[in-house]
């Protein structure tokens, strides 16, 4: 198994906050939408992202979900990812697949199973934050996210945040539940993600903000419905 030093997961020591921001802005350079940017936006981008804040952090708790919500949340996330990804088949495909594993479950009931899966894990998840707390922390939150995301919206930043799922591998896992043990990570940058998901990294990191890959996501989930 790798150390955590050579792994993508750096740990949330100064060394490791220093290479992690070094990383995230090579990152967001080489994003195809950064790159669409006109050029006088990009010549100065990360000065315009150096300036922006998110209200309320200095004295009061942005945190909306305990630990045991976050797994929910990842937990639906994956559903909702394994059902779209059946829906992306093409037909010829699914049905080589149906007919390859005639003893399991047919595609297409699968896809609606992963979803009905989904669906309960968010009603559960609503239940649970069906609190007078909860509910102002949600307001904050989404507050927040709807001024971040206005305020990326001036620098040509679009909203996107459909393929921010976070993705683990078995070993990734295990590596980092026995580093966890130890010491806090950072988000893992080799994901794939949209550039308001590595932007809104940047903007928390910059306001010394903890970053961690589901508040991020949902900071900007949280924004994105407050500003319809």
């Amino acid at each position: 198994m790798k150390s955590v030093e050579h792994s993508e997961y750096l740990p949330d020591t100064e060394a490791g906050r220093s290479l992690f921001r070094e990383r995230l802005i090579a990152k967001i350079q080489q994003h195809r939408d950064f790159k669409a940017l006109p050029h006088e936006i990009q010549s100065n981008f990360f000065e315009k992202l150096a300036e922006l804040t998110l209200f309320g952090t200095n004295n009061c708790s942005v945190e909306t979900h305990s630990p045991r919500t976050r797994k929910l949340e990842k937990l639906a996330d994956s559903y909702r990812r394994v059902a779209n990804s059946i829906a992306l088949l093409s037909e010829i495909d699914e049905l080589l697949l149906d007919d390859a594993f005639q003893h399991s479950m047919p595609l297409q009931q699968q896809k609606k199973l992963m979803r009905q899966l989904a669906a309960q894990v968010d009603e559960l998840i609503g239940g649970m934050r069906q609190t007078s707390t909860s509910t102002s922390e949600r307001l904050l939150l989404g507050l927040q996210g709807a001024s971040l995301l206005n305020q990326l919206g001036k620098l040509g930043v679009a909203c996107k945040i459909n393929n921010d799922f976070q993705t683990i591998t078995k070993d990734a896992a295990e590596q980092r539940d026995a580093s966890k043990q130890t010491q806090r990570l950072m988000p893992d940058l080799s994901q794939s993600m949209t550039l308001a998901m590595l932007c809104a990294m940047l903007i928390l990191f910059n306001n010394g903000q903890l970053v961690e890959w589901s508040y991020c996501r949902r900071l900007l989930l949280e924004g994105k419905r407050v500003s319809r």
